[in-house]
């Protein structure tokens, strides 16, 4: 019996340095935002503070003000500086997230789970099934699509997933709720037809009720973005992304109001991301921290009107004046 001659030694170290390559070209190639990644590496030094007070400045034009916040970007920001409450982390864990959800609302609005794993070697990528999604339990927009009969460089999918396993993504923007964490890959069933992604609904908990919901289009595409009410009265703001056509109301709106107050209940602020498919309804992720507060509210004035509805705790307010006036009299 003839078996097939394993490749030389030399032609294995040319594939793994041709993924490499690759990997680190598509990395070059996804850089959505240059300009918080060079801030990153520039304000490394920096204290938390300093470096979100600095990045508030040169992304919107003034200095924050974390002791008495008034737009929801400053609000976000000073919640990732003061607050330290346990459920942040039960937030940022995809995992913990799916076993809120399953003990809050029940299993019927989670999206199917394939496995999860603690190292990058042990995920079968050749025999998970497809359609799926690929994905780290912490972290935010680390996510792989396999899809049917599409070739996918799985040497260079392994040598992502490696990378964001050992990202500490508590650095990156100085999100808290990340720190501490066991970070997991974990695969899970892709919603719709294997193609096209689902809308994306995005509803944001102020104050303990929702505000306004986001709907997220080609996400992976030319990405849009639509605002409305809880009356699904499209709103003339935007948020950092521009329009696409209004969006049908959807079908169980009032449903989709309901959970995510009954899931945002025991949170000062959370966003919860929501899939519609047919009549069945899903939950994809919590959000502490939207964008960490760098996203822009087109006009900026709606950020201050989002921002009202969020009531500041009394035990924080002025609790670091002394430091956070220094800073502003730094910055003139």
């Amino acid at each position: 019996m003839n078996l097939p001659t394993p490749p030389a030694p030399t032609s294995c170290r040319a594939l793994r340095k041709g993924s490499r390559l690759r990997h680190f070209l598509r990395r070059l190639r996804n850089l959505r935002r240059p300009d918080l990644w060079m801030a990153r590496r520039i304000g490394r030094s920096l204290s938390d503070r300093h470096y979100l007070a600095w990045g508030h400045l040169f992304y919107f034009g003034h200095w924050p003000d974390y002791d008495r916040p008034r737009s929801l970007n400053e609000h976000i920001q000073a919640y990732m500086l003061r607050c330290r409450s346990p459920l942040l982390h039960l937030a940022a864990d995809k995992l913990a997230t799916r076993q809120h959800v399953a003990a809050t609302l029940g299993e019927q609005y989670l999206v199917p789970l394939i496995g999860q794993w603690d190292r990058a070697e042990d995920v079968p990528l050749e025999t998970l099934p497809r359609p799926c999604v690929v994905k780290t339990s912490v972290g935010s927009g680390q996510v792989w699509f396999l899809r049917p009969g599409e070739f996918v460089d799985l040497p260079m999918l392994r040598l992502s997933l490696d990378r964001w396993l050992h990202t500490d993504y508590g650095d990156m923007s100085r999100e808290w709720c990340y720190h501490g964490l066991t970070n997991r890959v974990m695969a899970e069933e892709m919603l719709g037809d294997g193609r096209e992604l689902p809308a994306d609904y995005k509803l944001y908990v102020i104050g303990g009720q929702v505000r306004f919901i986001q709907v997220d289009r080609g996400r992976f595409g030319p990405h849009t973005r639509n605002l409305y009410d809880t009356q699904w009265r499209l709103l003339e703001e935007r948020l950092t992304l521009p329009n696409h056509a209004p969006d049908p109301r959807p079908a169980r709106l009032e449903e989709m109001l309901d959970i995510t107050h009954r899931l945002a209940e025991p949170f000062e602020f959370l966003r919860v991301d929501c899939y519609v498919l047919g009549d069945r309804l899903y939950i994809g992720e919590l959000t502490n921290y939207p964008g960490a507060g760098f996203e822009r509210f087109i006009p900026q004035s709606f950020a201050v009107e989002l921002g009202a509805h969020w009531p500041l705790p009394a035990a924080s307010a002025g609790s670091v004046g002394t430091e956070g006036d220094r800073l502003r009299a730094q910055a003139g």
